[in-house]
């Protein structure tokens, strides 16, 4: 029976860990996924429908909510309606309008122009297809006019669907093909753009095409992750709580993103991060407004503390017009007027907690980071790092977790630093008072230094400063933060070790017993009583 109890135990905790940390992870694994951006609102947007005075009023309403990235369609048809004629002009207003108020724009370039469609000489059927080559002179003419404008674009949009092509959804291998060359135009146009993998629909109307983890497999099969740096996600709650841990192929749920993370995993992509693009609850049904609210702040709180390979969650819709398949998931009303997820996002503490970092990695362009003093920007290595020779400059992260690590130089022209952890002095064994910290070395290496550890979880300011000659270089800081819910796990762990070695030595008693080596005190037998002498008198005769 201990036994028995010990393997349920055992098993329980099993099922329980998996339930409450399948997924989670404390932002210190490696290799670190770097993000190439933070994790400040988003949203899905549709601005060509607006001109002059109402693009301007879209816009200062995107700014004042506090939105940093939205994502926005681009007509490839529209910008190239001939061979090499570019007409950039409506989609120059909308990005100068963006880049004025400091919103970074993810472009989704779809949309091929008749011309452009070619038959597919691979294909035994000559299906007609996008043309590689065109697509990929359009993405090097695209990022060399745009540059740092558009700094993220989104190869194409749900490849496995009939409306892809004039032909239907493309298999995997074709739409490698496809990616490769747009990668390779995008990155030739400008070597600093960021490449998303399109959204995939959950289901192909064709089910040989099997479902979007699949497609996702066979585009890892044909050699595809060479060609993007972020997988992007359509992530639908749809009628379940934020809280569902539940992951299955079959069920649409937050918990349902772990899934793209360990197909990632399983083939070796553990560095690259995972964006939702589309990302809500639509309000239909039992989900009221006020639910859809709570539900996608639940969402992003969840996200940001246990998911580090997440990235940006761009919400589904912001505007949307009545009677829209997206009007369900939009933010703001079709009138204008603020819905309940809208006051949820612009709550001040929502949006002082989407301006802290969270666990995981930091870009050094992050708003949670300020700085003060003569700083230099370098991209290196696909990221921005900061860099300083000035005595006093420092940078301030605010975060929220339990640890923390920064990407910091060291070298023979590394300055000592100072850190101070909530206003306190954090010594570092350096200097003549031990309060400083020293990473000079005779060679120039970037590596993740351990700064902190084993804080509360809850928001922390962390300063850095450059308190002797030499230099300062900064290339990112992760935030760590300890798995929860250990303790539960820990428990009946515990108990069902006592369990199992309780049956062992009642096992062993049993054995022992039974082979006559031990004898229980219960059944041993009575001692022999002394013989006494007969005491009866003779019979007289």
């Amino acid at each position: 029976m201990l036994l028995v109890f010990g393997i349920g135990l055992t098993g329980s905790a099993g099922l329980i860990d998996e339930y409450l940390h399948r997924g989670v992870e404390t932002g210190v694994e490696q290799p670190y996924v770097v993000q190439p951006a933070g994790k400040e609102l988003a949203a899905n947007v549709n601005l060509m429908p607006y001109t002059g005075e109402g693009l301007i009023d879209i816009a200062e309403a995107l700014s004042s909510s506090g939105f940093r990235y939205v994502r926005q369609d681009f007509s490839w048809a529209t910008m190239e309606p001939a061979q090499g004629e570019y007409d950039w002009t409506r989609y120059d207003e909308v990005v100068a309008q963006m880049r004025r108020r400091n919103i970074q724009i993810i472009a989704v370039v779809k949309d091929a122009p008749q011309w452009a469609m070619i038959a597919d000489p691979a294909s035994p059927t000559q299906d007609i297809i996008v043309d590689p080559n065109a697509y990929s002179e359009f993405m090097h003419a695209l990022t060399s006019h745009f540059l740092d404008s558009v700094g993220f674009v989104q190869l194409w949009d749900r490849p496995n669907l009939k409306s892809a092509t004039p032909s239907g959804s493309m298999s995997a291998q074709t739409f490698v093909r496809l990616l490769a060359a747009g990668a390779n135009g995008a990155r030739e146009g400008w070597s600093e753009v960021k490449v998303l993998l399109p959204e995939l629909a959950l289901n192909s109307e064709e089910p040989a095409k099997g479902n979007d983890l699949d497609y996702l497999a066979n585009i890892y099969n044909a050699g595809g992750h060479s060609f993007f740096d972020v997988v992007a996600i359509p992530l639908d709650g749809t009628v379940y709580s934020p809280d569902d841990r539940r992951v299955s192929e079959t069920r649409q749920n937050l918990s349902r993103a772990i899934l793209y993370r360990e197909l990632m995993l399983d083939k070796g992509d553990s560095a690259k991060p995972v964006w939702a693009t589309s990302f809500g609850w639509a309000a239909t049904g039992d989900i009221s407004r006020e639910t859809q609210a709570e539900f996608v702040g639940r969402g992003l709180q969840r996200s940001w503390a246990e998911w580090p390979w997440m990235g940006l969650m761009v919400q589904w819709r912001f505007l949307a017009d009545t009677g829209s398949p997206e009007a369900p998931y939009s933010i703001v009303n079709p009138d204008g007027t603020a819905t309940p997820l809208y006051d949820r996002l612009v709550n001040e503490s929502l949006r002082k907690e989407s301006v802290v970092a969270h666990t995981g990695f930091t870009p050094m362009d992050s708003v949670a980071i300020k700085y003060q003093g003569n700083w230099q920007d370098q991209h290196l290595e696909g990221r921005t790092f900061r860099t300083t020779s000035q005595v006093g400059s420092s940078m301030t992260l605010t975060f929220n977790g339990t640890g923390a690590v920064a990407f910091m130089r060291s070298g023979p022209r590394v300055g000592e630093i100072r850190i101070t952890l909530d206003g306190e002095l954090i010594p570092g064994g350096a200097g003549e008072d031990g309060t400083l910290w020293d990473f000079s070395w005779w060679e120039t290496r970037d590596l993740p230094r351990k700064l902190l550890g084993g804080l509360d979880e809850s928001t922390h300011v962390m300063t850095i400063t450059l308190a002797g000659d030499g230099e300062l270089t900064l290339g990112g800081m992760v935030v760590a933060r300890d798995a929860p819910f250990i303790w539960p796990i820990m428990l009946m762990s515990a108990a069902a070790f006592i369990s199992f070695f309780l049956a062992m030595r009642s096992f062993i008693y049993l054995v022992a017993m039974r082979t006559g080596h031990l004898m229980r005190k219960d059944v041993m037998p009575n001692p022999a009583l002394p013989a006494m002498p007969n005491w009866r008198p003779s019979r007289r005769v």
